[in-house]
């Protein structure tokens, strides 16, 4: 079985768009790790931070902000559309992915890279607890965040895209250090920004308990269902 990278390598795209792109750090990584790359565009609901384009700047990626479940491209618009550890943001998954298909070219690639939730480490169950914790206050504000899936939901959730060839690979590392200070600190500092933005003694009581569990268990991250598919032409 090929590894990611290896994946990776082997693809040529010169148009790529990224959804639900945030920060835009997966198209970094496809830039980086491409066969080739022409140019690549990520959109999400939000408006791009301004000062996170400063590391774009001399890239051929550009932003938009843009409904995911409507994209405003014509259709067979990209080489390699791609989606990561946002699937659980969208309102509507099987609409976004749909759509996603819609905008790729016949004999271009999709990519789905997702966290999962079962079969995990007590320590990868700190990630998943963080992550249903964050979802709930985000959910409360009237931001769409849902609790990140299993692997079978992923998989169904695949089945919306229509496309038949697929290669699946679970991405997990636990090589790292579960109480490595220096990530407990941005954990920790993640936390306090979720706890400054709710009132709710029962989210509130939730979040001290999950620092603690911290301190107690660790943190690993949980492992990724990396997906690979590709529309086939016409």
């Amino acid at each position: 079985m090929k590894t990611i990278d290896e994946m990776l390598h082997e693809i040529h795209a010169e148009q790529i768009l990224d959804v639900a792109t945030g920060r835009g750090d997966f198209l970094l990584t496809l830039q980086q790790q491409l066969g080739s790359f022409g140019s690549g565009i990520g959109i999400d609901i939000k408006p791009f931070d301004e000062w996170e384009a400063e590391k774009f700047s001399e890239l051929p990626i550009t932003f938009q902000q843009m409904d995911a479940t409507q994209l405003d491209f014509a259709d067979a618009s990209f080489d390699l559309v791609s989606i990561s550890n946002s699937l659980h943001h969208v309102s509507d998954p099987c609409k976004t992915l749909a759509e996603m298909v819609r905008v790729l070219k016949p004999g271009g690639h999709f990519i789905l890279y997702e966290m999962f939730t079962d079969n995990q480490t007590i320590e990868q169950q700190t990630h998943t607890l963080l992550h249903q914790w964050w979802g709930k206050v985000d959910t409360a504000s009237g931001i769409s965040h849902r609790s990140p899936y299993t692997r079978d939901e992923l998989v169904s959730l695949i089945e919306c895209s229509q496309l038949s060839h697929w290669q699946l690979l679970d991405d997990v590392d636990l090589s790292g250090d579960p109480f490595d200070p220096e990530s407990l600190n941005i954990i920790d500092k993640n936390i306090d920004k979720y706890l400054a933005r709710t009132n709710d003694a029962a989210l509130i009581n939730e979040g001290v308990t999950l620092r603690q569990r911290l301190q107690t268990t660790g943190f690993q991250s949980a492992t990724e269902l990396f997906a690979l598919g590709e529309k086939i032409g016409d």
